[in-house]
């Protein structure tokens, strides 16, 4: 029976992709710590180095076992530290010394000392994880935890390793972490046993790197994420199928019996339309997407569709498809049809003729939309032209703003442009897109839309699922009580989804539903 889980922590845990602990692994922290089974990590950081990891992780945490196994803390307390012994760490510092070698070091209280090239401080990989925690010291004979070298000389490496041949040293190519003799992460899943009177064949470990591998082989189940070094695959029971930023952890564990999926009261359905029901590689809706959604109204689900594309837009949209929904959402939800009724929602007209004038004096290329469902080109551009005719076989007509009330602008602009115009335009809806942005009224984005569509159906929050790909789909897959980002999505989509499902074009909804059970093949 499994009552401990232990985890690397640098992309097991925490993706460096996406600079955050992905949602679905959060979930499954949670649902672990509710069958009572004890979280601790086990990471070649040091104490110094900890504030940078969000505090929604650390807080789910039950034991730290910091420094490659060397230090263990149980809430907030120094439970353990074990030191290099003096006459080593002086032999060790020599060499480093005499062959220009920089190197930091941990103390008995957690701080971080740094001798050497300034550089990787300012600049060096493992030395940001500090925020600036660090203190450029010579060392001086205090009583240290974890002694770290950097950019050997290959040369010298084989001198480093031969001053304790007891000293298992991690290596990150030609840099390497020291600790005290035999201390190492299989030690420290020692120290976390230790700490709660758990056996080894009790604990679950998780991990990526090459100093995981022994702490996977001790641990009665081994799990290496998808893209762990071959050796820690090899050390694993159990590899992961999917990138952690899909949900690789999650589905470890459920695969392997230790939480349960979810059970979801699903009654309303919402669906992106551009890369997540509409396949552009192929031109249309596939056709398992449409037995997807002919069975679901079967089965008497709501069905939604929620997308960017202006009433005019959906010219290449299937009437059939159309036909199937309860509600359409258009524009992020400045335009909504419902049972054969509209309803608009404005931007600030002030507002608006400021935005419009500040992208004319920047010579910025942009689309608005009007209460009658067509958006306007300002100008003629040949690329955002070909653009709309190969996603929605429809170009805007050129025509230039004349005060008219407008509801929804797509602009092109990146970068600290980009930034400067969503700072103008505080108070409305604004979303980051690949090479553009969009604005939409206060209030009015996919997720918000979507929550109050369902509420005119008596269906709250819990009771909806959605799909979707892009960056302008996050809040909808955050306020549903299921998302599903498409394999084929952005990260920062995935991250914000409680599942990840196939590329569009390996039937990727159709997939997810049969997954969930809420249709059969």
């Amino acid at each position: 029976m499994i009552k401990g889980a232990l985890f690397d922590v640098d992309d097991t845990l925490y993706s460096h992709t996406i600079n955050a602990v992905p949602k679905a692994t959060l979930k499954a922290l949670d649902k672990l710590r509710e069958k009572g089974i004890k979280i601790g990590i086990c990471t070649s950081r040091v104490m110094a180095e900890m504030e940078s990891f969000p505090q929604e992780l650390l807080d789910k945490i039950d034991c730290k076992i910091i420094g490659t196994g060397a230090t263990t803390v149980v809430e907030g307390e120094y439970f353990k530290s074990y030191t290099i012994d003096k006459e080593y760490v002086r032999k060790y510092i020599d060499l480093f010394e005499k062959n220009n070698v920089s190197y930091h070091y941990t103390d008995i209280n957690g701080d971080l000392y740094y001798w050497g090239n300034l550089d990787l401080v300012n600049n060096g990989t493992y030395l940001r994880f500090a925020n600036g925690n660090v203190k450029f010291k010579q060392y001086e004979d205090e009583d240290i935890t974890n002694l770290f070298y950097y950019h050997a000389p290959e040369e010298l490496i084989e001198k480093i390793n031969n001053v304790n041949p007891e000293a298992l040293i991690s290596r990150w190519g030609s840099s390497g972490n020291i600790c005290a003799s035999l201390v190492d992460k299989s030690f420290g899943l020692l120290k976390f046993c230790q700490v709660f009177s758990f056996t080894t064949d009790e604990i679950v470990a998780a991990g990526d790197g090459g100093n995981d591998d022994v702490m996977l082989k001790m641990a009665g189940i081994g799990i290496a994420v998808d893209d762990a070094k071959d050796n820690t695959k090899k050390a694993a029971d159990y590899v992961c199928k999917k990138p952690i930023e899909e949900g690789g952890l999650y589905d470890a564990f459920v695969d392997l019996g230790l939480i349960e999926e979810d059970r979801y009261d699903i009654k309303m359905f919402a669906f992106d339309n551009d890369s997540t029901l509409f396949d552009h590689s192929i031109g249309k809706v596939r056709d398992k997407s449409f037995t997807a959604l002919e069975k679901l109204k079967e089965k008497g689900y709501k069905l939604c569709l929620n997308t960017s594309r202006s009433l005019q837009e959906c010219y290449n949209i299937p009437e059939r498809l159309m036909k199937m929904m309860n509600g359409i959402i258009l524009l992020n939800g400045a335009y909504v049809i419902k049972d054969g009724k509209t309803e608009v929602s404005y931007l600030p007209d002030d507002l608006t003729k400021k935005l419009i004038a500040y992208f004319d004096e920047n010579d910025l290329t942009y689309r608005y939309c009007l209460d009658n469902g067509k958006g306007y080109l300002n100008r003629h551009d040949a690329d955002k032209e070909a653009l709309f005719k190969k996603l929605y076989d429809v170009v805007p007509e050129v025509k230039k703003y004349e005060g008219e009330k407008v509801i929804h602008i797509l602009y092109y602009a990146t970068g600290e442009l980009r930034e400067k115009i969503i700072r103008m335009a505080e108070g409305l809806e604004c979303c980051r897109l690949g090479i553009s942005g969009e604005i939409s009224p206060a209030g009015k984005n996919k997720g918000l839309s979507l929550l109050a569509l369902a509420k005119e159906y008596g269906i709250d929050r819990k009771q909806i699922c959605a799909f979707g790909d892009g960056g302008n789909d996050i809040e909808m897959l955050k306020h549903a009580g299921l998302g599903i980002a498409m394999g084929n999505g952005y990260s920062e989509c995935k991250y914000a989804a409680d599942y990840v499902t196939d590329h569009i074009s390996d039937e990727g909804i159709y997939n997810a539903l049969i997954h969930f059970g809420f249709i059969e093949e």
